[in-house]
């Protein structure tokens, strides 16, 4: 039985665009998020947010935050291109309630290797910085490439850049990159999933010795399932597996399908994943979530992105799952499984 969806605040947007600001009054999407419940780390990170003394006041009353970073795309100027994906800042509660949004990206595409955009970011903890890996977007000696990059924070506000992810799984087009937060078997694993060569468009797993050291591809993961319903499917990852308390992981996964013709749709799956199993993945169900509500189906009517749901975060509290996610690449909503629903899903 798969478990059962709960669509938070009536299936309305928690992030929309704002017209105001002109690199996020296109779209918001593709969020990813960490919920902080530690009180001193709180406090620090609260200590240094880009938010009125008042604001900050009462973030310090909570005793956890979602921190939320979305993807975002303007309109083009005359002074500058604000097509090219940034990224904002917001600050939820753990049930997904807004309580502050900053006015300006905490991270836009500066360098040459992402001077088209930085687009989906995944956060995991790693000692005591949060890692992100995402997708880089550039062009390049006459061509366009989309490659793995990295970037890790104390704060979510400052943003320190490393660089592309090293290794040859980076020399071809690559994304939807992930880590799991613990090491496996001493190593530190990665998903990904190449756009290119033996078995693309499934998602492949990577070790390494360090994050930021060379990644070793470990081959495909998982390959997209057949779907009468459409010509053509595949599958990436959505959101860092979340470790669970028995050691397996939990994983959401995106899964693309194509109608006849260009038409497309974007849905979600869960799978486990067991590191002591030789079979690593040993369940798997799908679909978790379909486009259904106005803000999954329909999408900016220019960019004519409709039926998607994306997710690029997760984590739980109390128990419950909570999931930002993105509908039609135009604005982020909220998702939950409730913690009954998650436990006679794992336990069945």
């Amino acid at each position: 039985m798969i478990p059962k969806v709960e669509r938070l605040h009536g299936g309305k947007p928690l992030i929309e665009r704002i017209e105001s600001h002109p690199w996020e009054n296109k779209v918001t999407f593709n969020p990813a998020c960490v919920l902080v419940e530690d009180k001193g780390e709180l406090a620090s990170i609260i200590s240094t947010l880009p938010f009125s003394d008042r604001m900050k006041k009462q973030l310090s009353q909570h005793s956890a935050l979602c921190f939320l970073l979305y993807r975002a795309q303007g309109k083009k100027t005359t002074e500058y291109d604000y097509t090219r994906s940034s990224m904002g800042l917001a600050v939820l509660t753990p049930e997904l309630e807004l309580l502050a949004r900053h006015d300006e990206p905490v991270m836009r595409p500066e360098r040459d290797y992402e001077n088209l955009g930085i687009e989906d970011g995944r956060i995991s903890k790693i000692g005591d910085r949060y890692v992100m890996m995402y997708c880089a977007y550039s062009f390049c000696q006459s061509c366009y490439a989309i490659r793995i990059a990295l970037a890790s924070t104390q704060d979510f506000v400052r943003w320190e850049k490393h660089g592309l992810l090293k290794g040859e799984l980076n020399t071809i087009d690559n994304k939807n990159a992930m880590l799991f937060e613990s090491r496996i078997n001493g190593k530190y694993v990665m998903l990904h999933r190449p756009m290119q060569g033996p078995d693309a468009m499934a998602i492949h797993w990577a070790e390494a010795d360090d994050i930021f050291g060379v990644w070793k591809s470990k081959g495909v993961l998982m390959k997209a399932l057949p779907n009468p319903e459409f010509i053509d499917t595949w599958i990436g990852g959505g959101a860092p597996p979340l470790r669970l308390s028995d050691g397996r992981y939990l994983f959401i996964y995106h899964i693309g399908n194509r109608r006849a013709g260009t038409k497309r749709e974007y849905d979600l799956g869960i799978a486990v994943a067991d590191p002591s199993n030789s079979a690593f993945i040993v369940r798997r169900d799908e679909p978790l979530l379909r486009p259904e509500t106005h803000a999954e189906t329909n999408g900016d009517p220019e960019l004519g992105v409709n039926d998607v749901v994306f997710i690029c975060g997760g984590y739980f509290s109390k128990g419950d799952l909570y999931f930002p996610y993105a509908g039609a690449d135009s604005v982020v909503l909220g998702g939950k499984i409730a913690k009954p629903e998650l436990e006679q899903y794992l336990h069945s």
